[in-house]
Parts: C-alpha cells; sequence; structure tokens
C-alpha cells in the first residue's frame, strides 16, 4: 500500500499517480544583505532561476534564521535548511565573515558566498581560510554571480 507524502492530499497523490511526477523541493538560498534594493534585486534573479530565497537584511537577521540548524548536530555535515548562503560580507550585527566563522564550526559543507565592497586581498584571503566558496567584489554582474551560483548549486 503506497503511503501519502505528509501535508498531500488524495487530489494531489493521484495527479502524482497520473503523471509520474514526483514533488522535489526547490534549492533554497540564504541572502543576506543591507543594501535593500540589491538584496530585492538578488532574491529577483535568484528566484527567476528556480530557487526559493530566504532574505536577511543584516548580520544578526541571518544569523537568527541560522540558529536553529546551529544548535542541533547536522546529521550530514551541512545545515540542512540551506542549500547555499550568500552574504554581504560588511552588514549591521555581524559581519558575514563573523557568520562564516561561527557557520564553520558546525557546517563544513554548506556553500558560503561573500560578496563585499570592500574586498581587499587580507579581506579575500581570510574569507578563503575560513572556508567560502567564492569571494565576489562589488560591483558585479548579477548574470555572472547566479552562474557561480548555479554552477554550485544547480537549481532543481
Amino acid at each position: 500500500m503506497a503511503r501519502r507524502r505528509i501535508g498531500s492530499t488524495v487530489e494531489d497523490d493521484l495527479d502524482v499517480y497520473k503523471t509520474g511526477a514526483t514533488t522535489t523541493r526547490s534549492a533554497k538560498v540564504l541572502l543576506a544583505e543591507d543594501d535593500t534594493e540589491m538584496r530585492k534585486l538578488l532574491a529577483w534573479g535568484l528566484q527567476k532561476d528556480g530557487y526559493e530565497v530566504v532574505e536577511a537584511e543584516n548580520g544578526l537577521e541571518l544569523l537568527e534564521y541560522l540558529e536553529p540548524s546551529l544548535f542541533y548536530p547536522p546529521t550530514s555535515g551541512r545545515i540542512p535548511e540551506y542549500d547555499i548562503i550568500i552574504s554581504d560580507i560588511r552588514m549591521p550585527g555581524l559581519s558575514g565573515l563573523e557568520v562564516l566563522a561561527g557557520v564553520r564550526k558546525r557546517d563544513k559543507a554548506t556553500p558560503v558566498i561573500l560578496i563585499t565592497a570592500f574586498g581587499d586581498e587580507t579581506t579575500h584571503k581570510e574569507a578563503k581560510e575560513l572556508g567560502a566558496s567564492a569571494v565576489i567584489d562589488k560591483p558585479f554582474d548579477i548574470d555572472a554571480l547566479r552562474e557561480i551560483i548555479r554552477a554550485i548549486i544547480p537549481p532543481r
């Protein structure tokens, strides 16, 4: 006997049976950027690419989204709720580097991309040593960033 997916209806299950379709969740992006226009533009582009985007407007809000995952041991070595984290480096509350350092204490696998308007060599080196997947200097081509994200974690 087939088991019903949690939250599904009989009609949902019938549609899956008829079409052979399965439900897969979109890749989930946690995006932290204190510049509202930049954050909204990035979120729009990523949503257009098929990602689910959760927005944080500063480092403390980013930490709030991550907090539940940081207190429970991940079973796969990565934060389970987010497939990738994208964060500005200089934000109110906590910097992207501080958040990255905290994340890497518990999670070595979730990709983290940092973006910055102040990308000197020292900042890039520190970010890479902390485990950033990429560090991108502002201004940048949003399409190029989207390509980097698609290369790291393709949309589903």
